[in-house]
């Protein structure tokens, strides 16, 4: 019984060990903006941007979360260049306003894919197993 419990417990160190290699790898998604008609890559964000993402309140944008996740995300067009060469032209006051250049809707579709990549949002639920009395 204890060599079990120790071989359950090997296993699942191993599993662990995996799973946090696996989350280190930088991820990549392609997706199409109508408005834009054209495609824009994303990349999953790691825990202390995600962090840094729900941290933001602004009560004169409610999206200003999702748009700041965008502005970190996007990676093709380097969204980051594109908001340096507008902020330097005077067409936009901070950074991550450079995410206006979406639809509102389109920003809450785009949000919700990086966290989907990100392994905010998933489609697997945990679940109750029901234990067997003995």
């Amino acid at each position: 019984m204890e060599q079990k419990k120790d071989d359950i417990f090997k296993a699942f160190t191993a599993k662990a060990v995996q799973r946090l290699k696996d989350k280190k790898v930088r991820r990549y998604e392609t997706l199409y903006v109508p408005s834009l008609d054209q495609n824009i890559k994303i990349r999953n964000l790691d825990y202390p941007e995600i962090v840094e993402c729900t941290e933001i309140e602004n009560t004169d944008d409610p999206n200003a979360s999702d748009k700041y996740c965008i502005y970190l995300a996007v990676v093709e067009p380097d969204l980051k260049a594109v908001a340096m060469e507008l902020k330097e032209q005077g067409e936009i006051k901070t950074y991550p306003e450079v995410v206006d250049i979406f639809e509102m809707s389109e920003i809450a579709d785009i949000a919700t894919e990086i966290m989907k990549l990100s392994g905010v949002i998933g489609s697997k639920k945990v679940t109750v197993v029901e234990e067997l009395k003995n």
